[in-house]
């Protein structure tokens, strides 16, 4: 269940990146699109921040290696993106 207000309750800035990313690609965005633009100050941009580190700070495992394991666990939770 996703909320109607991701749909449509972005700040104008917001909406406006998402009708470009609309008008270029000539499909809709993805849900995950529209939720990090959605209040970008309290969830997108502190969300990138996090996942950002997770995938690209120091560890063991490459970025690559990161990458993988990110594609197999939504390919297991059937998540298309």
């Amino acid at each position: 269940m996703r909320l109607a207000c991701v749909d449509s309750g972005h700040a104008p800035s917001e909406a406006a990146v998402l009708q470009m990313i609309r008008e270029q690609s000539g499909v809709e965005p993805l849900g995950v699109i529209k939720t990090l633009y959605y209040r970008p100050e309290l969830f997108g941009r502190p969300f990138s921040d996090e996942l950002d580190r997770a995938m690209r700070g120091p560890s063991d495992w490459s970025a690559g290696d990161r990458e993988l394991f990110a594609a197999f666990t939504s390919l297991l939770h059937e998540c298309h993106f």
